[in-house]
């Protein structure tokens, strides 16, 4: 696989978990307001910002830019935290399963952004 293809992956994989947080998570909480979330709001603020800070990475790492492949990591790095934290006070499976799955999707995320053509020897 060359750099470039496993940028674009990382980015794919990107937009697709942003824009599942947002319609399923952000905007709802943020349409209900302070009040009336179940969420703490200054989580539901934090995870819109992270979310739109990865559109704008991905959008970066598609177009082979470095600081897109920077700032990607940079947002699954944050991302690995929240997923660690939700694997250790989450309690029903589902969420369980559901982190897991995400810190997976993470670590995928940033190894593709690592990512090195290897270099053959002329020995």
């Amino acid at each position: 696989m060359t750099r470039s293809t496993a940028l674009r992956i990382a980015a794919a994989l990107s937009v697709l978990v942003a824009i599942i947080g947002i319609t399923l998570f952000d905007l709802p909480n943020l349409v209900l307001g302070a009040r009336e979330s179940e969420a703490p709001f200054g989580l539901v603020l934090g995870s819109f910002t992270s979310d739109v800070l990865a559109l704008v990475a991905a959008y970066g790492a598609w177009r082979l830019q470095k600081w897109g492949a920077v700032l990607l990591i940079a947002v699954n790095a944050f991302w690995i935290v929240q997923a660690v934290s939700s694997l250790l006070f989450d309690r029903t499976g589902a969420e369980m399963v559901f982190a897991s799955l995400m810190l997976v999707h993470h670590i995928v995320v940033i190894s593709f952004c690592l990512w090195r053509e290897r270099v053959v020897s002329a020995v």
